[in-house]
C-alpha cells in the first residue's frame, strides 16, 4: 500500500511540477506581451508627436515663404488655400522618416489626416496669438 501511495504521490508531484514549468511560461509570455505592447504604445505616442511637430515647423516654413506673401496681394484665395494644403502634406511628409510613417500605418493611424488636424490646430493656435 505504501508503494501505491509512493507512486501516485509521485506523479501527482510531476504532474504538478509540469502545470507549474507550465504556468510560468504563460505568466512570463504574457508579461513579455505586455512589456512589448507597452513599448509598441510609447512608440507611437513618439512617433504622433514627431507628425504633430513636423506638421508645425512646415505651417511656419509657408507662412514665412509663400502665406505672408500672398497675403500682400490680398485675401488667401481658395486656390491658393488648396496649394498650402497640399504643400503641407508633402513637405510634412517629406520630413518624416519611413520608419514613423510604417509605424503609424500598422497602426492604423491615417498619417494625412494627422498632418491636416495638426496643421489646422497650429494655424488657429497663431491666428489667436496675432488676435
Amino acid at each position: 500500500m505504501d508503494i501505491i501511495m509512493n507512486t501516485i504521490i509521485q506523479y501527482v508531484a510531476e504532474i504538478i511540477g509540469l502545470l507549474l514549468v507550465t504556468a510560468i511560461g504563460i505568466g512570463g509570455t504574457y508579461l513579455i506581451n505586455k512589456i512589448n505592447k507597452n513599448k509598441q504604445l510609447e512608440n507611437i505616442s513618439v512617433a504622433t508627436i514627431q507628425v504633430i511637430s513636423a506638421s508645425q515647423e512646415t505651417v511656419r516654413r509657408l507662412q514665412q515663404t509663400l502665406v505672408d506673401n500672398y497675403k500682400k496681394q490680398g485675401a488667401l484665395t481658395p486656390e491658393q488655400i488648396e496649394e498650402l494644403k497640399k504643400l503641407t502634406q508633402e513637405i510634412t511628409l517629406d520630413q518624416l522618416g519611413q520608419p514613423v510613417l510604417d509605424l503609424l500605418e500598422a497602426a492604423k493611424i491615417d498619417v494625412s489626416s494627422m498632418i491636416t488636424n495638426a496643421a489646422e490646430a497650429y494655424i488657429n493656435e497663431m491666428k489667436r496669438q496675432d488676435a
